[in-house]
């Protein structure tokens, strides 16, 4: 094990146990007692439906992935939006267990395309894509919910730092689009300014990268229609997020406002674009904090929870299809190889 796993490993363990501490100590301060009264108060045919509202968001999740990748393919090589919908469950699962929950996923999405007989360089141009669009979405749904939380008056002097941060990232983003539209590199300078070119084993993947950021370049270039469709499905699937809060708070016997919605919605998010592993702690803190200051009269680890329960089920599918599919995926090679002639 080289130096660099090593300290992600470290890290890695470092946040999980901060963020384990900081929910531990969260669940106590509203008393276990009251969490569970909570939970099972909310209903075993709630919880369904609610699992059944985020399929569907998911489906709108898939299809956009869809869309980029199939775009890059020839017709014969088409992959189907029910392989796409598990690919992204193995994709979410990953990220999930990643300290970078956003992204984490991507290269197990990458390797389920490949299994599916998609080119690498395809695979990899459709899920920087997708996930570029995603976050970008995501980026301003958050700044959006910070901007309306500083309007209220319910912000405080350390939200304007994160105000500062997810303007850095969305102005990185916007970066990325309008570099790569115009057929310039954006990945390749920054390959080089981390001298990471001169890094005898990873020079090689800088003609890769040059041909992957060219069939972005393609497939961003002259498409306004595409690309503002798929911008648009991007607010819809982000858009959801609002709908599912005030699911959740309905059937918890609490009615919010659009504003209480929207800010529930997005303020606990920043969490998920830290460092620490499906921002345990970080999460339902950002809950407690937004409920305390909007004066909500809801447990908000409860609230967590039902949400962390519905991510369970779809880590579960997502790591039973990554199981099988790696599996099969060897299985063909390992036959292909054995099927191979011998030449002595």
């Amino acid at each position: 094990m080289n130096r660099a796993s090593k300290i992600r490993i470290i890290l890695f363990v470092l946040t999980l146990v901060a963020g384990s501490a900081v929910f531990v100590w969260l669940m106590l301060r509203e008393g276990l007692d009251n969490i569970a009264d909570h939970v099972v108060a909310f209903g075993l045919l709630p919880f369904l439906g609610f699992v059944a509202l985020s399929l569907l968001n998911f489906v709108l999740y898939s299809w956009r992935w869809q869309i980029i990748t199939n775009k890059q393919l020839p017709k014969e090589r088409y992959v189907s939006l029910w392989r796409m919908f598990m690919n992204r469950m193995s994709g979410y699962a990953a990220s999930y267990l990643t300290p970078a929950a956003q992204v984490g996923g991507e290269p197990v999405r990458i390797a389920m395309l490949v299994s599916d007989g998609v080119p690498l360089k395809q695979a990899t141009s459709s899920v920087v894509l997708d996930i570029a669009f995603e976050l970008s979405a995501y980026v301003t749904f958050i700044l959006a919910g910070v901007v309306l939380a500083i309007i209220s008056g319910v912000g405080t002097d350390s939200i304007l730092v994160v105000l500062i941060g997810l303007a850095v990232m969305l102005v990185a983003l916007l970066s990325f689009f309008i570099l790569i539209a115009k057929g310039r590199s954006f990945f390749v300078p920054v390959f080089k300014i981390l001298q990471l070119h001169r890094i005898r084993r990873l020079k090689r993947f800088e003609a890769g990268l040059r041909k992957t950021e060219f069939m972005m370049s393609e497939f961003l270039a002259g498409k306004p229609r595409l690309i503002s469709g798929i911008a648009f499905l991007s607010v819809i699937v982000i858009s959801f997020r609002i709908i599912e809060v005030f699911y959740i708070a309905y059937f918890f016997g609490v009615n919010l406002d659009f504003a209480q919605a929207f800010l529930v919605a997005t303020l606990p998010g920043v969490a998920l674009i830290l460092p620490v592993p499906a921002g345990l702690g970080l999460f339902e803190g950002g809950f407690t904090a937004v409920f305390a200051v909007l004066s909500i009269p809801l447990s908000a680890v409860a609230f967590a929870l039902i949400i962390r329960a519905r991510d369970l089920v779809f880590i579960l599918v997502g790591v039973i299809h990554m199981v099988r599919r790696g599996g099969s995926y060897l299985s063909t090679k390992l036959l292909q190889n054995n099927s191979k002639p011998n030449v002595t």
